[in-house]
């Protein structure tokens, strides 16, 4: 890899060796990113965390890879190389980045859709993008909208969303609203392949449905917060 100064012009670089470079970069990148796996495999399966005082793989992860994105990418990055290992040797090489394998993980259960999936994209490339995953994986489970049936269309709800969160397991993924949620800060979502999650309505994208994406908490309690905050104020 090249180490460029400011001053230095692009005409006094040979495209050669900068393109090299380039390659040998971004290269470098996908392998710090699949060797950081391993070792946060290794803290976790190995319990080193707790030598710190930490009293969960969870709790590490939020205390000390809070700039790198806490648990949730950890958690993602690990379910990556559960997508890898659950793959043929052979299809192995095909996903060269963790981000890749967002669309494939809920293929996991079925290895022989997932193993469907991978080949699929690799035959229209020789080395697939994360675009190219999803749409194969569009192939071998196409997305359906489910039909649902209600007495009082007018109340029913079925409101199509998308997780556009991308550090969610299910980004890029569609389903619809069947049935209240719990509170009014989350969505329980039923994808086509059956699976039903309780989602932030922060992580998804719907402008069409009239939700709120934070927490909306009782007159009450805002009152009692106001006081609380003069009170503090005052003294």
């Amino acid at each position: 890899m090249l180490t460029l100064n400011r001053s230095e012009t692009t005409s006094a670089l040979d495209y050669n060796i900068l393109n090299t470079s380039i390659q040998d970069t971004f290269a470098a990148i996908d392998r710090f990113e699949w060797q950081a796996i391993e070792e946060l495999r290794v803290m976790r399966n190995n319990g080193y965390y707790s030598d710190a005082g930490y009293a969960s793989f969870e709790d590490y992860c939020e205390k000390e890879l809070t700039k790198h994105g806490g648990y949730r990418r950890v958690r993602d990055l690990l379910s990556a190389k559960k997508v890898v290992d659950t793959l043929p040797e052979e299809l192995r090489e095909k996903i060269t980045k963790p981000s890749q394998t967002r669309s494939l993980l809920r293929l996991v259960k079925t290895p022989d859709k997932l193993e469907q999936a991978v080949a699929i994209a690799a035959k229209e490339k020789p080395f697939p993008t994360a675009a190219d995953f999803a749409k194969a994986v569009q192939q071998v489970v196409p997305t359906t909208k489910r039909a649902t049936k209600s007495e009082n269309p007018k109340t029913q709800l079925c409101n199509s969303v998308t997780v556009s969160q991308e550090s969610h397991p299910r980004y890029g993924d569609s389903g619809v609203i069947e049935a209240d949620a719990p509170n009014h800060w989350q969505q329980i979502v039923t994808f086509a392949d059956g699976e039903r999650l309780l989602i932030n309505n922060a992580d998804l994208d719907a402008p069409s449905v009239p939700f709120p994406r934070e927490r909306n908490y009782p007159p009450e309690y805002t009152e009692r917060s106001l006081l609380l905050k003069n009170a503090i104020n005052r003294n």
